[in-house]
């Protein structure tokens, strides 16, 4: 097939290498300098522990944290660089399987393209999170499927076992997938299964075997990361349009209006006919995205749902419209897709990396910012450190872990910092030297203290602003502590063990 592979247009590969260049330059200089976001600071304190896996997630993106340190230092660009690494290694899977597929190069050049005029993908994949590496071994297993229907090789199935195993141990919503595989093997032909060979219970053997360390952590826990997930996913507060709004407005801007809209027709489409026509893999793609994306849509009428459960599932609709196009001429209509594609997200892309780069400002007054709503922890962390020295404190207590990461990431090498409550974050990770814990502490929290501090005596009182571009964008208080051991090995069930599943 390689033989045949239309040549690319030399204007769309030149336009594309250039868009490539500007955004990862940008994308260096965005990780290298912008101070870790709340989440990322939580998961760059798993990278520094032990552990096989982890209440909120699996362990990968702690991985992925951890083999930039080794690079880079413990350091920003460290902490990120295996994200930074990862967008290319996405472009060179799914746009491989766009050319193998249409056997044209503009189609592969299409797909990275796109990717890089989304937000989403262009901008938002220097922040540490787990849908990142996730988004990554799921390409990974379409490329062993592509390759494994094309073929009829059932060896691919090995490939795409370990791929599903390291998307498993990335992030659980990859079980969303779970109905458009089946309607791949459905679909596929009995001499393209290879269920007669060894190589798909190998494939699965694979798969178990990567996923081992997060299955063995759960049984050791009472599965307690996986009912937490659950509960995030089944909970609510009744039907309404709030949610949903908010949901295809963060999704419809951050993947890009035209590109989201082109998506949303032509991908389902492409499913229709697929099965109709018995094709698997395009089944496969249009079902991998349709599923996971109506789950979210009917689940955010009545919870929020988070902008990165998605990340993973667009690029998938994007392969399924460049799938669906026709790529043997290059049409207007075609043309003017792409020019809508960048006219709708380039411009916000572009701005995002400036304003994170360039720019000093605090849009909407820092609370409506998109990199301000969570920022200025590096100074609020100096402020409170000044504080605890002042009162004497030998420790941070802290309720929630949010402000618990920052501290930890500003200001952990000078004072211990410690949360107090939801203990069930930190099961086997190192102990705190509980000797140090007998001193004077200083609370640092937001709101009123949870009910776990209740009858505790509080002395002399502080309002932290949170400021970030001589902008404040928050308040955090700062409360003396006295006579408070805190219980860091709580029984599960305890009231300090329970972690609140809505909190992230």
């Amino acid at each position: 097939m390689t033989a045949t592979t239309q040549p690319p247009a030399r204007w769309l590969l030149a336009l594309t290498v250039f868009v490539v260049a500007i955004f990862t330059v940008g994308r260096f200089a965005l990780a290298a300098t912008l101070d870790l976001r709340s989440d990322e600071a939580y998961y760059w304190t798993w990278s520094h522990q032990n552990v096989m896996s982890f209440l909120d997630h699996p362990p990968m993106v702690a991985w992925f944290e951890r083999f930039g340190q080794l690079i880079f230092g413990d350091n920003l660009l460290g902490a990120r660089f295996s994200q930074l690494l990862a967008l290319p290694l996405i472009q060179l899977l799914l746009g491989d399987i766009a050319r193998r597929r249409t056997q044209s190069w503009n189609a592969a050049l299409f797909m990275v393209l796109a990717l890089e005029c989304s937000p989403y993908y262009s901008v938002n994949v220097v922040v540490i999170e787990p849908s990142v590496p996730l988004l990554l071994f799921v390409s990974l297993v379409l490329w062993a499927l592509s390759r494994l229907e094309q073929s009829a090789d059932a060896r691919w199935w090995l490939l795409a076992g370990v791929a599903a195993g390291l998307a498993a141990a990335s992030k659980y919503l990859v079980i969303l997938l779970a109905p458009a595989l089946l309607l791949f093997l459905l679909l596929l032909p009995k001499q393209a299964r290879g269920l007669n060979t060894p190589w798909p219970w190998l494939g699965a053997v694979a798969a178990a075997v990567v996923l081992s360390p997060v299955l063995v952590w759960n049984i050791q826990h009472d599965w307690i990361s996986v009912t937490f997930q659950s509960s995030r996913l089944g909970s609510g507060q009744g039907l309404g349009v709030i949610h949903l709004l908010y949901f295809l407005l963060l999704d419809l801007g951050g993947v890009g209006l035209v590109l989201a809209l082109a998506v949303l027709v032509r991908t389902p489409v492409l499913g229709v006919r697929a099965i109709l026509t018995r094709r698997p893999f395009e089944a496969l793609i249009a079902a991998a995205f349709v599923v996971p994306l109506g789950f979210f849509l009917v689940r955010s009428l009545s919870f929020q749902i988070n902008m990165s459960w998605t990340y993973f599932v667009w690029p998938i609709g994007i392969l399924g419209l460049v799938l669906a196009l026709p790529w043997t001429t290059w049409t207007r209509w075609r043309a003017a897709l792409l020019a809508g594609v960048m006219a709708t997200g380039l411009p916000i892309g572009l701005a995002l990396v400036c304003h994170g780069t360039i720019d000093s400002s605090a849009w909407l007054n820092g609370i409506g910012d998109p990199l301000g709503m969570d920022a200025g922890y590096d100074d609020l962390s100096e402020r409170v450190l000044t504080e605890a020295n002042a009162a004497g404190a030998t420790w941070i207590a802290t309720t929630e872990y949010r402000t618990y990461a920052n501290l930890l990431w500003h200001i952990g090498d000078r004072i211990m910092v410690v949360q107090v409550n939801e203990r069930a974050r930190f099961l086997d990770f190192a102990m705190p030297d509980s000797a140090r814990l007998a001193g004077r502490a200083l609370y640092v929290h937001a709101g009123a203290p949870p009910a776990l501090l209740d009858g505790q005596a509080f002395g002399a009182h502080q309002e932290l602003p949170i400021v970030w571009r001589g902008t404040n964008v928050g308040t955090m208080q700062a409360d003396v502590l006295d006579g408070y051991t805190p219980d860091l090995s709580p029984a599960p069930g305890a009231p300090a063990f329970v972690a609140n599943p809505n909190a992230q």
